[in-house]
């Protein structure tokens, strides 16, 4: 049987994180929880799971993620975020994987994303379900160079689970709003960093933001969702307006 690590981000995650660690450590051989300054419960609750905690300052996800694979004891790894709660049929089939070994360099998993209770059509930056990377070979994989919304890289074969893993996501108004500033915050040192800004970002910084909530509400299918539909474009148009206002502040901007 093909041994698996698996790892976790953590920081204030107590809400999920007892039934994200309860079915990982199903699948996993080596439980590892990276967490960067918890002040709830989280550490008491990856401890009671038997999880290795290591701990790291946070300045943006990929170079977490980065290290949490350096961690890692097995060259399978599998990862989940601390919002994310693994199906029952998504550890049989991973369960499966293992014993027979795995055939592809890495392995996209079907997510659900709830928002509030509710099953959605799309969170910027996805629609939704999406498929993204969850399980992979750590010498045949890197992270892009993006801060926030990072995805794995330089897979020769990839294979595909259909079995879902659920996201919850922006369970109150706080949260929301907490999320939009940092990952606005990310999103306008990669902007600046990539060199993707020029003498028109002011007029981005303004009319992007139209652009983006017309494509959330009505090309990605939020206005399926009502209310809730609205209220996800609006953060979508939130989020782009910030991120170029806040690029603009940078240096070299």
């Amino acid at each position: 049987m093909t041994p698996l690590s698996i790892y976790i981000l953590t920081y204030n995650s107590e809400r999920y994180l007892d039934k994200v660690l309860a079915a990982a450590k199903r699948a996993a051989d080596d439980l590892l929880v990276v967490d960067s300054g918890s002040k709830d419960s989280t550490l008491e609750i990856a401890a009671r799971h038997c999880a290795r905690i290591v701990h790291r300052p946070f300045d943006n996800f990929r170079a977490q993620r980065v290290f949490a694979n350096s961690q890692c004891l097995h060259e399978a790894v599998m990862f989940f975020d601390s919002d994310e709660i693994a199906s029952d049929a998504l550890i049989d089939e991973i369960m499966a994987l293992k014993e027979s070994g795995f055939s592809h360099d890495a392995y996209v998993v079907r997510r659900d994303w709830v928002v509030r209770g509710k099953f959605v059509h799309a969170v910027m930056p996805v629609g939704c379900p999406d498929y993204p990377v969850r399980i992979y070979q750590r010498d045949k994989t890197d992270f892009t160079e993006h801060r926030v919304h990072e995805t794995t890289l330089g897979h020769d074969s990839v294979g595909r689970i259909e079995s879902p893993l659920v996201h919850h996501t922006f369970e109150n108004q706080s949260e929301l709003a907490r999320k939009l500033d940092l990952y606005t915050d990310l999103a306008a040192a990669d902007l600046v960093n990539r060199g993707k800004w020029d003498g028109l970002l002011w007029l981005k910084q303004w009319f992007s933001p139209i652009g983006a909530f017309g494509k959330w509400y009505f090309l990605r299918g939020n206005w399926r969702d009502g209310r809730l539909g609205l209220t996800l474009a609006l953060y979508a148009s939130a989020y782009t307006h910030r991120k170029y206002r806040k690029a603009r502040l940078l240096p070299n901007s």
